[in-house]
């Protein structure tokens, strides 16, 4: 199809219209939905589960460490609210629904050493943290 000169004034009309079959066409099937997950996407999770302990690689399984770490990064972002069970002045307390035992430690100052938080359970030390953002830890029950 011949493209007429910028400067041409007039109507530009297309005199022959072909639909191609776009479903012959594609080498893959369309896409069913929305969104899209493909399994690259969760090698970053995949990451920080092989930097979990050992205690905690032998209840959890990857899927469900897969969906942990994407819901501390919800609750961390405010996109979704976790069961809080403590609180400090610079960090929140989450109950962790994957693993029994542990909680979820948000912290608002992460490079303090000693994080004071005040909650109805006894809490232990951290047993996890995330490499790329310290805010983010896994801690004990005592």
């Amino acid at each position: 199809m011949k493209i007429p000169p910028v400067n041409y004034l007039g109507h530009f009309v297309v005199r022959k219209n072909e639909k191609a079959n776009y479903k012959k066409d594609l080498p893959f099937p369309p896409f069913e939905k929305d969104t899209i997950s493909f399994t690259s996407s969760n090698a970053y999770y995949l990451k920080k589960y092989k930097t979990l302990p050992d205690e905690i690689k032998e209840i959890l399984t990857p899927q469900d460490a897969i969906d942990m770490f994407k819901n501390m990064e919800q609750i961390q972002k405010g996109m979704t609210e976790g069961i809080e069970i403590g609180q400090g002045d610079d960090s929140i307390v989450y109950e962790n629904p994957w693993l029994d035992g542990y909680y979820i430690l948000i912290a608002q100052t992460p490079s303090k050493r000693i994080q004071t938080v005040y909650s109805r359970y006894p809490l232990g030390d951290s047993v996890w943290q995330d490499n790329k953002d310290e805010s983010l830890q896994i801690i004990k029950r005592a």
